[in-house]
């Protein structure tokens, strides 16, 4: 049986959320319906989720050694997460400021996100050769995104040499261009439409997806389009289209929400189960976070209220 040990390697930052009528303008003061402190950084959010579909998640990363990074790590140790392996910098944290602003018949509101990534952390982690072999000892996959490349690569290498699923997702700007490098390791590839049809030169996302599953190496292989669902493919394969899941009650936020889909996703692979289900657990996983309770602490973050079957 596999392992139900994953372990992720990537960012932990802490997220503003502030819920605004509109995007401020220049010389204005607002006023903002609410504001949410919670755990965020992709790697982050998808250990948090398997950990509450029942894995046990270990997380290799960095924080500051400041109040923001002091509660990041409280709030991962009542999530269930374990942070031997994170680094304390001398530095400040990674934060990232989302502003979510509502949008004229859509369905969810738009973001804005202002993000800080102090120079230096992937230096400040320590990831040797007995990390690297402690880590992947007894888990059952890996899971990397683009942030730390280089920490993250000597990691899927020790992975793969072990024959331990390696799981990649990808997501935008320097993340992008971090995990590009990652792809040849992944065994579970998870990116958004708008990588996949940048990369593939195909501007449909199910045909992005039939090419990304002919030529990375992945034996599954999800883009993501949001609110137009998902398609997933295995290696070589066709893919099939998941429609989005619409959370009951609405959504409240959509932050994270990719990440969710990433979780369910590979939470149901790791436990055997074929591709249409998989992308299926990730869609409701998705929609459970879009409809969770805005959390004001570690323990609300860690234990959503609602919950999409």
């Amino acid at each position: 049986m596999t392992s139900r040990r994953v372990v992720g390697l990537g960012l932990v930052m802490a997220d503003l959320l502030v819920r605004c009528s509109e995007l401020p303008g220049p010389e204005t003061d607002p006023r903002v319906g609410s504001v949410d402190l919670r755990v965020g950084g992709a790697t982050a959010n998808v250990l948090t989720g398997l950990r509450r579909l029942g894995h046990e998640v270990s997380l290799a990363g960095a924080v500051g050694d400041d109040q923001l990074g002091r509660f990041l790590l409280d709030a991962l140790a009542e999530a269930g997460v374990d942070t031997r392996y994170v680094t304390v910098a001398r530095s400040s944290s990674p934060t990232c400021m989302v502003l979510e602003t509502p949008t004229a018949g859509a369905q969810s509101p738009a973001r804005t996100l202002l993000w800080h990534l102090p120079e230096g952390l992937e230096d400040a982690l320590v990831l040797d050769r007995r990390a690297l072999d402690e880590l992947v000892t007894g888990a059952g996959a890996v899971h990397v995104n683009g942030r730390f490349p280089e920490a993250a690569a000597r990691l899927c290498a020790a992975a793969r040499a072990a024959g331990r699923t390696v799981s990649l997702n990808i997501g935008r700007g320097d993340v992008a261009q971090g995990a590009d490098a990652l792809v040849r390791y992944a065994d579970v590839l998870v990116v958004p439409d708008e990588w996949a049809r940048a990369r593939t030169g195909l501007s449909a996302p199910a045909e992005a997806c039939r090419a990304l599953a002919a030529t990375t190496g992945a034996r599954l292989v999800s883009v993501t389009a949001g609110a137009d669902g998902s398609w997933t493919a295995p290696s070589r394969g066709l893919p099939a289209h998941t429609p989005a899941v619409t959370p009951t009650g609405g959504v409240v936020t959509t932050v994270g929400a990719g990440d969710a889909y990433h979780a369910g996703l590979l939470a149901a692979h790791l436990s055997g189960l074929d591709l249409a289900a998989a992308a299926r657990r990730g869609a409701a996983e998705a929609a459970r976070h879009c409809a969770a309770a805005v959390s004001h602490g570690p323990r609300a973050a860690a234990e959503p209220k609602e919950r999409v079957a």
